[in-house]
């Protein structure tokens, strides 16, 4: 059992977000789901698919009841068809999972084809999540798109979602080196999709720069300038999340965030229409 002082710690390092209120949005879309309850699916690019990812859900320490429930919920461990962080890790050809993609762009997921990978619709019909966590983008900007493009993109893919009566919530990006305001542009066209479409939203983007404002590069985000770091300084990916290992391992943070974020998802929109 942890103790009280743990839980409590653990409660004052939730993450706070600031975004419109999608219960009723959301609680409209899951009323239309028709499938197995707790699927959830996380697409992505190399930043989903790389193991450290998925490690704090299946085996990570810290876990309080409340998400050692939710990661029961979504099934995770079950290593089929029900598990999102077994399909987003389990490898295959070409540099991908069932849900990730390597190098992938938010249009090359929408029209399929890059390393074998279905059509996005296609993904979704054949898994029929529940929810789904998804943060593209990263491979978008480094290829120089264009904001606008970009956002179009992405509300096509949030439109695959919603139509399936899966409940989506995006994922602002990390800090990639040299390129700040490209960063803080697709962040806010993220931000901005979330409120028109009243979608839940995990900051990553914004706790990466919360924690470590200056010197995230080789703390959070690895020396190449893109990706998250499995952890330094001590920390893991499956460390328990104390404010410490926080800082110090951004695939931890990461993987904790989505956690976290799914269980007051499911709270906020499943639990409460389950109670009317």
């Amino acid at each position: 059992m942890k103790s009280l002082a743990f839980a409590s710690i653990l409660a004052v390092l939730a993450p706070q977000t600031k975004e419109t209120d999608y219960g009723a949005a959301m609680a409209k879309v899951a009323a239309r789901f028709k499938g197995k309850e707790g699927v959830v699916l996380h697409i992505g690019d190399s930043i989903t698919y790389a193991n450290p990812y998925s490690s704090w859900a299946k085996g990570g320490q810290g876990k309080t009841p409340q998400d050692e429930a939710v990661c029961k919920w979504m099934h995770v461990g079950a290593g089929d068809d029900t598990d999102g962080v077994f399909l987003c890790s389990v490898d295959r050809p070409g540099g991908r999972s069932e849900t990730a993609v390597s190098g992938i762009k938010s249009f090359e997921f929408l029209e399929g084809g890059k390393a074998g990978i279905p059509p996005l619709a296609e993904v979704v019909k054949k898994y029929n999540p529940q929810m789904v966590v998804v943060m593209l983008g990263t491979n978008d900007l480094t290829a120089g798109r264009a904001p606008a493009q970009y956002k179009a993109d992405m509300a096509k893919v949030i439109d695959v979602f919603l139509a399936n009566g899966s409940i989506a919530i995006l994922s602002t990006l990390p800090p990639c080196k040299g390129k700040d305001d490209v960063v803080k542009s697709y962040n806010a066209i993220l931000q901005e999709l979330a409120k028109e479409k009243q979608l839940p939203l995990i900051d990553f983007g914004g706790e990466i720069l919360k924690r470590r404002p200056t010197d995230w590069l080789g703390t959070l985000v690895s020396s190449d300038g893109v990706h998250p770091t499995a952890g330094v300084n001590g920390a893991a990916a499956n460390s328990a999340p104390t404010e410490e290992n926080l800082k110090n391992s951004g695939y931890l943070l990461r993987g904790w965030l989505s956690v976290r974020k799914i269980a007051e998802v499911k709270e906020r929109v499943l639990d409460r229409a389950k109670k009317k």
